[in-house]
């Protein structure tokens, strides 16, 4: 997963060109053009494999070279429409977390409202990381990790509660939505919803999320950057897919 700015910026470099493309007439010299209209078939191969809508082919821009009047006018505004719509479904897509973090969370939540209150979290989880909010895009998936163990947890009821006994003997008991992130996530490995894998990478999310106190950034000479923001939202992914699977399948 890249940030939209980084995912659209070869494809509108490509749109800027292609619009600025005068049309071919008798006399000129179409070496130059012919040198660009490859760069614009460069830019727009570089997303060719990327989901979206169909991108213009390469014969259909080298046809930019030898088309003139109408038909090269036509072949331009063809060519745009493409290029335009990928633009615009990627940066639709930026603003909400993926369906199938949606639908996962659908499955976790006790409620509607519940998983409404996730779902909120986890767009704008998704909306900072794509406006390069590297930070907030880390608190918000910790805050729809922290949510999604407790919801969890609540549906396992008295089976988290027994759980909960074992691991943590010294503590007192209290209710499954006021456990911690790493409570929740010993408890739910304990009953056998997380695998010891994704429970860690859970327990890597939290640890990515303080990494926005500048105390534990000295301490570590760095801040975090899009990679840490691409790895907790991946994370949290992971582990919402596999507490999913497991509520479905008890």
């Amino acid at each position: 997963m890249t940030d939209t700015g980084t995912l659209t910026e070869p494809l509108k470099r490509a749109l800027d060109m292609t619009l600025s493309l005068p049309a071919p007439h008798y006399g000129m010299d179409r070496s130059a053009v012919k040198g660009r209209i490859q760069e614009i078939a460069a830019l727009v191969e570089s997303r060719r494999r990327r989901k979206g809508p169909p991108l213009p082919r390469k014969t259909d821009i080298a046809q930019l070279a030898e088309l003139t009047g109408r038909d090269f006018s036509r072949q331009r505004e063809a060519i745009l429409s493409q290029i335009q719509a990928w633009c615009e479904l990627a940066e639709q897509r930026a603003r909400s977390a993926p369906p199938e973090l949606c639908a996962a969370l659908e499955v976790i939540a006790e409620t509607p409202a519940d998983a409404k209150a996730l779902q909120t979290d986890a767009h704008e989880a998704w909306r900072s990381f794509h406006c390069g909010a590297c930070k907030a895009a880390a608190v918000m998936a910790g805050a729809v990790l922290e949510g999604l163990g407790q919801q969890a947890c609540a549906r396992l009821g008295q089976s988290a509660s027994a759980a909960y006994a074992r691991m943590f003997p010294q503590r007192a008991a209290k209710p499954p939505l006021r456990y911690g992130v790493d409570e929740a996530l010993a408890v739910l490995r304990e009953c056998g919803l997380l695998s010891s894998a994704l429970t860690h990478a859970g327990r890597g999310l939290k640890e990515l999320r303080n990494f926005v106190h500048p105390d534990l950034a000295r301490t570590h000479r760095r801040g975090l950057s899009s990679t840490h923001a691409l790895l907790a939202l991946q994370a949290l992914c992971a582990v919402a897919d596999e507490l999913a699977f497991g509520l479905q399948s008890r």
